[in-house]
C-alpha cells in the first residue's frame, strides 16, 4: 500500500514538473511569435518609408488645392484654396538626397524654400499611414507655403481642422507620376477604416 502512495505522489511530482516545463515551453513560444510578429511589423513600415521615400525623389510641378469634406466652413475654404492656388501655379518642389541626407528645395516666384525631409509612419489601428517631416532651413514653412496655415495650425482658415504637432502635420501618397501632400486635422474611424479628414491637400505633377 505504501508504494502505491509512494508512486502516486511521484507521479504527481512528475506531471506538475512537466506541466510547468510545458507551461514555460508555451510562454517561450509565444514570445518568439511576438517578437517574430515586431520584427515584421517593423520590417512593413521600414518598406512602407524607403517605398515612399524612393518614389518621391525627383522634381514636381504644382497641379491644385483640393479641401476634404463637405459643410458650409469648408465651403468658404474652398473659395479660398481656388484663390490660394492662383499663387501656386508655378510652385516647384524637389526632393534629392546629398551625402547621405534627404533634402528639398523649391520655388514659387521670388519665394524659395529648402531643408531637410524624412518619410515617418504613425499608426492607427493596425494600419501605418506615411507622413513627411520638413525640417526648414531657409524660407517660409511648407505648410505655410502649401496651405496659408496661420500660426494657430489652421490651413486656410479651415475651422474643423488643425494641423497635427510639427513632427507630423503632412501624410503623404506618391505613385510615379503624382504626389499628394495633405494637411488634416484629426484621423477618424470610419465603416471602412481609419480616414483622414478636415484638411486640404496640395497635388503636384511630376516634371523630372
Amino acid at each position: 500500500m505504501k508504494t502505491w502512495i509512494i508512486f502516486g505522489i511521484c507521479a504527481l511530482m512528475l506531471a506538475g514538473c512537466a506541466s510547468a516545463e510545458y507551461q514555460k515551453m508555451q510562454a517561450e513560444r509565444d514570445q518568439l511569435l511576438k517578437n517574430y510578429e515586431d520584427l515584421r511589423e517593423e520590417h512593413n513600415e521600414l518598406k512602407l518609408k524607403t517605398d515612399v521615400t524612393d518614389t518621391l525623389l525627383g522634381k514636381w510641378q504644382f497641379l491644385n488645392l483640393e479641401i476634404e469634406e463637405g459643410g458650409i466652413s469648408e465651403e468658404i475654404a474652398e473659395t479660398k484654396a481656388a484663390l490660394y492656388a492662383l499663387n501656386l501655379k508655378h510652385l516647384t518642389l524637389e526632393f534629392f538626397e546629398e551625402k547621405g541626407m534627404y533634402s528639398y528645395r523649391g520655388k514659387n516666384g521670388n519665394t524659395g524654400v529648402s531643408g531637410q525631409f524624412t518619410v515617418i509612419t504613425v499608426r492607427y489601428g493596425d494600419e501605418p499611414f506615411p507622413f513627411i517631416r520638413f525640417i526648414r532651413r531657409a524660407g517660409p514653412e511648407i505648410s505655410q507655403l502649401l496651405f496659408a496655415a496661420s500660426s494657430d495650425g489652421k490651413p486656410l482658415g479651415l475651422s474643423g481642422a488643425r494641423g497635427l504637432d510639427a513632427a507630423r502635420e503632412v501624410s503623404i501618397s506618391v505613385t510615379e507620376d503624382r504626389l499628394y501632400l495633405t494637411m488634416h486635422g484629426k484621423m477618424q474611424l470610419s465603416p471602412n477604416g481609419w480616414m483622414q479628414s478636415g484638411g486640404v491637400r496640395c497635388a503636384f505633377k511630376r516634371i523630372e
